[in-house]
Order: structure tokens, then sequence, then C-alpha cells
């Protein structure tokens, strides 16, 4: 009993004897927990799995998504004691804190296992090998509060993402509420700090979290830069409500264990989205513009058109998906267009042709709406299952009385992210841009052939 409280205490200091003996136990003793599970679902499991997480079933399987959640469950109080006992071997080895954040990095997990399982105690350590004796010291209050909010937090994105398949409150929101709670509770857990303070420890852990996932080859930075605005506030919020708590309490420390009890809240909210698995409602984006050209000239660029420019504008050159040329089989309703994008094919069979006035559209199959902006290639879950999806569009052209003519571009579509009125403002704004190009280059060609006529 005495050795299983000294692997979970956060307190005392760790030789690279011990070190070694406990990180390789608990390594055999996870492998082999790991290995069994797996193997009543027949899938494979093997060692370098912990230290290569992009081929790594822990982190990746979607085929059984109960194994999935076993394998996360299995993870917890590995994760716990791998933190703390890193902690404090960096403690007697009187090494920053801050190194424990290699803890989460491929590769760099391992090499920092060994250096630490090699380099001697700091002079002035005073190792607790058991935590029963000697001086008893307690690490850095932001770096244990960062690193266990950052792997609560990464289990949770990977349950709401991989098995819940959910990009909703409880992942924007609550997750995010957790993070910050937590690494707050740690920061004042021993005295308590500035609100300053607080908040930035709460926006570093949002931060290093969404770092996080893009070494880890889960999102893009694309994806990670659009959420911090939801998430960085709601990080704060949590924050201080950790400082609150410990600011006003009575009695001596709260144990840490509250804190990271937290995560029942967003895993609630996550069960709850599952459960419910509402459709989204479907949305519509009109952009105009007006061409200089008569309706019948502008009725050709709209069915088909020549290939486009390559892009200048940023949100296009950062990876999301634009139109790149456009041709149609066939005429009238049962034609099929056939819109090439950047990323492949809108499929888009017509429903609707009134030549020279309107033509409408069903959306049967669409690609990728981006390519992830991060150093691998990587295609994340929303990508796989299209959760900004296409479902009909139309141009309808206006003939005005001075010989030119308003051409509309509109798109319905539905954005499975929640919440809908923060996602639908980028959605929105990325669908009008997509319009914009279309409607700039038809004009563009159809003011040529114009002058040209």
């Amino acid at each position: 009993m005495r050795w299983f409280k000294w692997l979970f205490s956060w307190e005392g200091c760790v030789q690279r004897r011990h070190y070694l003996v406990a990180g390789a136990t608990l390594l055999a003793i996870k492998y082999a927990i790991d290995a069994s599970v797996a193997a009543v679902f027949g899938e494979p499991w093997r060692i370098w799995n912990y230290f290569l997480p992009h081929d790594i079933s822990l982190l990746g399987l979607g085929r059984e998504p109960e194994l999935y959640a076993i394998l996360w469950a299995v993870a917890i109080p590995f994760f716990w004691a791998g933190i703390s006992l890193t902690l404090r071997r960096l403690e007697d080895a009187g090494k920053s804190a801050w190194w424990v954040f290699l803890f989460f990095a491929p590769v760099a997990n391992l090499l920092m296992f060994l250096w630490l399982a090699l380099i001697p105690s700091s002079p002035a350590g005073k190792p607790d090998p058991v935590g029963v004796s000697g001086k008893r010291k307690q690490p850095h209050g932001a770096a244990v509060g960062i690193a266990l909010a950052s792997a609560l937090c990464l289990i949770l994105i990977d349950l709401a993402t991989r098995v819940f398949s959910e990009y909703a409150w409880g992942l924007f929101l609550g997750v995010p509420f957790v993070s910050g709670f937590v690494s707050s509770w740690f920061l004042n857990q021993s005295s308590v700090h500035s609100r300053r303070e607080t908040t930035l420890v709460s926006s570093v852990t949002t931060v290093a979290i969404g770092l996080t996932l893009i070494g880890a080859w889960r999102e893009g930075l694309i994806c990670v830069l659009m959420a911090l605005p939801l998430a960085v506030p709601f990080s704060i919020a949590g924050g201080f409500v950790a400082w609150c708590i410990l600011a006003r309490r009575r009695r001596g420390p709260t144990p840490p264990v509250f804190a990271a009890g937290l995560a029942i809240l967003p895993l609630m909210m996550m069960l709850a989205e599952h459960a419910i698995r509402r459709d989204p409602p479907v949305v519509s984006v009109t952009t105009s513009v007006t061409i200089d050209a008569p309706a019948s000239v502008v009725w050709h660029n709209v069915i088909a058109f020549p290939p486009l420019a390559q892009p200048k504008e940023l949100l296009f050159r950062t990876g999301v998906a634009y139109p790149t040329s456009a041709q149609i089989i066939g005429s009238g309703p049962g034609a099929v267009r056939y819109c090439r994008f950047s990323t492949g094919d809108f499929v888009e069979p017509i429903t609707a042709w009134e030549q020279g006035r309107l033509l409408a559209f069903d959306v049967s199959s669409q690609p990728h709406a981006l390519r992830e902006l991060s150093p691998w290639k990587i295609t994340p879950p929303h990508l796989e299952r299209s959760y900004m999806r296409s479902r009909r569009g139309q141009f309808r052209l206006v003939a005005l009385s001075d010989g030119r003519t308003l051409l509309e571009g509109t798109t319905w579509y539905q954005n499975f992210f929640w919440p809908q009125a923060y996602w639908r403002a980028w959605s929105d704004a990325i669908v009008r841009q997509i319009h914009l190009r279309v409607l700039q280059h038809v004009k563009q060609q159809s003011e040529g052939q114009r002058s040209t006529d």
C-alpha cells in the first residue's frame, strides 16, 4: 500500500533507480492489459504504439468504439502515475519541471525517460524513494496543472471526436472549462496566486493542448486557430472558478482529485449530445455580383467555366478548399455538373434548368472541406465525415434594364459543429468567399467575351 501511495503522490523526490524500475514496471503492466483487451476485440497491439502516437491504436482506433473507450479508461491512472513520477524525478535531478511536457511528445517521451533514468540526483536534492522520509517537496504548481489538465483534456477530446463523433458543446466549452479549472487548481493549491497569473496559466493550458493536437497528428493549425477564440474564454472562466473556490476555503489544502473529478461534466455533456443526435438546420448563403454583359452570355459561363487562376486570398492559401474549374455533362434537368475544387469534385445533378434565368442542382457527393495545415498529412474525423455538408445550390440570373445581369449564387448547407452561432460565422464566411471566387471569375469571363464581340 505504501508503494501504491508513492506512485500517485505529488510530494517528495524520486531517484533514478526507482524511476527506471517504476517506469519499466508500469509500461509492462499497461502493455499486458492493453494487449489482452485488444486481443478480445481482435486488434493487434505493439509496444512501439506508446511512443509513435500517429500509429497508435490507443489514440487512433475507430473501428471498435468500445475498445477505444476501455483503453482510454485504462490509460488514466497510468497518465497520473507517469506525470507524478516524472515531475518528482526532475525535482530530484534539479531540472526544471517544464521538461514534463515532453511526456506527451512522440519519441521525445522515450528519450526523456532514458535521460531521467541516467542522470544523477542533484546535490541539493533529498530523495524520498517511498514517500516516508527526507524532505518533502511540492513540484511547480503551474507545470503540474498544465501537464495534468493537458493529459485529461486530450483524453476527453479523443473521446468526443473519435468515439462519440461529436464536435459540440462538451468539446468546445466543457473541455476548455475543465482545462482552465484543473490547471488553476494546481497553481493555487498551496498558495493563492494573482488573477493575472491564473489567467495566464489557464490560457497557456488551452494553447498547449492545441499544440499537442497538432504535434500528435490529431488536428491542423487552421482548425485549432478557429477553435481558440471559443475555447480560451471558457478556459479562463474555469480558472477563475477554481481560483475563487481556493481563495475562499477555510480549511487546509483540498485534495487534487476534486479538480480532476470535474472531468465528469464535459463527459456527461458528450454522452447527452451523443444520445440526442440532433441534425443541424439547413442554412443558406447568397452572394451576388452585377455583370456588364447580357444574361445569355453570362449563362454559358455559369454552367461551365475554364480553370481559375491560383488563389491570392489568405483563406484559400492556408488550406481551405477552393473551386478551380467546372464542366457539365448533358443539358437540362438530369445533366450533371462537376465543380472541381482543390480537394476534389463536387458532383451536382441538375434539378432546374431555365436557360438564361436559373440553374439549380443537388449535391450528391463532395470532397473534403480543406487540407489541414500540418507538418504531416492528416484527415481528422470532421473531414472524414464531412461535418460541413453542402446540400444544394443554385445560380439565378436577373436581366437588368441597361443590358447588365445580376448574378446570384446560393448554397444550402449543414454545419455539424456546435454551438451553431459561433461556427456558422466561420462557415458562412468561407461559403461567401467561395461564391465570390466563382462569381468574380464568371464576371471576368462574361465581360471579356462581350468586349470581344
